[in-house]
């Protein structure tokens, strides 16, 4: 008989360790930390629940809130206090070693695929000695199509015609008429190999930057893949919202750079460029070119990114497809929005990738708890834009993740004078006019499921 308790005594209690272990581990998964921090609780939890479990309890409130609720504030926020000089941004990029601002471009926002199509078949129509193209998807259907018609053509009249296309995102283009592009000259090339010898810890880091320069001289670089979700000649209901720049200038030169990079790097040849073009005439926009990426001292967009958000004077706007940022750059918005900024974010109701969006839900919560917005595009959205007051803006190929931003070769276009920011701020206004809006108030379960999506976001 005593045996008999003691089995039961031993089960009953094995049965509430393990129901204590998944309560905490609950605990544990909606307490918004850091997702190191709570990778390395759940472990401990999980592991040495008698151990783990007590000092989880103990250990970890840091703030006690029916002591905070009695207790007034002790101090107040001065704006001015908190703010960077204005030479904040000149100094941390040039410390970086990117290249410096640069005046005389002409540039212009490409709101539309319809326009961005024109322009970009317009721009390789008019090629003279060389095109050169880096995008991270080249999808197999009529758009992409007619535009390797164009390049064939610029090819058999002899211009040399060189695309680089990421092994990930285009590993399943194999057109037939990239094999008659190669016939005639051109050149696609695949970067870094998904499967290679040796396994060099190479295959997560994708190049995700989208670039177009012509003859050295003209350039068009955003977040357009070349596939009809994209663009094209004709409107079509079911493309998505996306970005891109055009660009004459001195600025031209520092993209062929980049390119020069990942073409060397890819083939180990150098892809030849033209003479440096005289600035256009008009041209009145200061642009820098930012890129981002394993072949880049530090991480010169997150950093940029930090430094312009806590510069910031009235707004911090910003449009993304994929919201997963670290808690560096959500705590910098969350003090932000409680300073007074206009703070909001523009994302898709629904994206693409289903785990972004789970990702994504209690850091927008997070952060609408300190005075910032959310506006939710009812279709897909996939500009990648920053603008921060009428100052500065930054448009390119980065996702506010911590893929785009720590991972993936990237480019940006770092906007400080001309009119392309204030069209970018009247894309945006038209965007905030017809979203919707969501406080992402959700269920337990939901909150759970997403708070577990929270840790696993750097990993997406």
């Amino acid at each position: 008989m005593n045996l008999f308790f003691s089995w039961c005594f031993g089960h009953l209690f094995s049965i509430l360790n393990f129901l204590l272990a998944v309560l905490f581990v609950s605990f544990i998964l909606r307490s918004k930390r850091p997702p190191g921090n709570t990778l390395a609780w759940l472990m401990f939890v999980l592991i040495i629940p008698y151990v783990g479990i007590p000092l989880f309890i103990f250990l970890t409130d840091r703030k006690t809130k029916t002591r905070l609720q009695k207790k007034k504030a002790l101090y107040s926020l001065n704006p001015q206090d908190i703010l960077l000089r204005e030479e904040a941004v000149e100094k941390l990029l040039g410390g970086l070693g990117i290249p410096p601002a640069k005046g005389g471009h002409q540039a212009q926002l490409l709101a539309s695929g319809e326009e961005a199509y024109a322009q970009i078949a317009g721009l390789i129509s008019s090629a003279q000695s060389r095109i050169h193209l880096t995008t991270f998807i080249f999808a197999e259907d009529p758009v992409a199509e007619a535009l390797i018609g164009l390049l064939e053509k610029k090819a058999e009249a002899g211009v040399q015609v060189r695309i680089l296309l990421d092994s990930m995102g285009s590993l399943m283009a194999r057109h037939a008429s990239f094999k008659r592009l190669r016939e005639k000259g051109g050149e696609v090339v695949f970067f870094n190999p998904v499967l290679h010898t040796p396994f060099m810890g190479r295959t997560n880091l994708r190049n995700h930057r989208k670039l177009l320069i012509v003859d050295s001289r003209r350039a068009i670089a955003g977040g357009m893949n070349i596939a009809r979700e994209y663009m094209g000649p004709q409107p079509d209901p079911n493309r998505w919202t996306d970005l891109c720049l055009q660009v004459e200038g001195p600025g031209v030169q520092d993209m062929e750079d980049i390119f020069t990079e990942d073409w060397k790097f890819a083939t180990g040849k150098e892809p030849g460029r033209d003479n440096p073009a005289p600035d256009p005439p008009g041209g009145k926009c200061v642009l820098q070119i930012i890129p981002s990426g394993p072949d880049v001292t530090s991480d010169p967009l997150y950093d940029a990114l930090i430094t312009l958000i806590f510069q910031a004077k009235q707004r911090v706007w910003i449009a993304t497809p994929y919201f997963i940022p670290d808690e560096s750059l959500t705590r910098a918005l969350e003090l932000a929005g409680r300073r007074g900024i206009d703070v909001r974010l523009l994302v898709p109701r629904h994206s693409n990738h289903f785990l972004a969006d789970l990702a994504r839900g209690t850091y927008l919560r997070q952060l609408i708890g300190s005075g910032c917005r959310a506006a939710l595009a009812e279709k897909m959205l996939h500009a990648k834009a920053f603008l921060v007051d009428g100052d500065y803006a930054i448009l390119g190929s980065a996702n506010f993740d911590m893929r785009s931003l720590l991972l993936n070769y990237e480019i940006g276009v770092l906007i400080r004078t001309g009119k392309p920011l204030a069209d970018l701020e009247a894309w945006f206004q038209a965007q905030f006019l017809a979203a919707g809006t969501s406080d992402f108030k959700v269920n337990y379960w939901r909150d759970l499921l997403e708070s577990l999506g929270r840790v696993l976001g750097p990993l997406i």
